[in-house]
């Protein structure tokens, strides 16, 4: 598989930071509080909405000049690369959920009662639980929010 590149507008969003559109992915939006956050998540973003579509039928990127930035005061471009591979290996649904949630490796173990190293290991991706004890611990973290 190989790596696409997608122009993508970030702007200052108040009070969450920075917000991130994606023009040529329909619906492909998120944000971060800093700038190096916007850009992290907006990979996310853009594997999120490709999940599960063959790579012939990604959309084709816009060219920068052809953006219209008018609706987003303070937009800079940023071209995000995005490989389908690399996205898929490092996908990982807790560290996602913890993340979103905005909480530290420290309180997740809290919340869950689990060992630090363990929710550590499995933060890092060098453990991984069970698929449905990942379910219940996303969905833990996300009744925490």
């Amino acid at each position: 598989m190989a790596s696409h590149y997608y122009p993508t507008i970030f702007f200052p969003d108040e009070p969450s930071g920075f917000g991130a559109v994606v023009p040529d992915i329909q619906g492909c939006l998120t944000q971060g509080e800093t700038l190096t956050k916007a850009m992290y998540w907006a990979v996310d973003a853009i594997g999120t909405m490709l999940d599960g579509v063959a790579e012939e039928d990604y959309p084709k990127p816009s060219k920068v000049e052809d953006l219209d930035l008018s609706e987003y005061p303070g937009a800079i471009v940023n071209i995000i690369e995005f490989n389908p591979e690399v996205w898929k290996a490092s996908f990982n649904p807790i560290r996602k959920a913890r993340e979103q949630a905005g909480i530290t490796i420290k309180e997740l173990a809290n919340i869950l009662g689990a060992p630090y190293r363990t929710v550590q290991d499995w933060n890092s991706g060098a453990r991984k639980p069970p698929a449905w004890l990942t379910k219940l611990i996303v969905e833990k973290i996300e009744s925490v929010i």
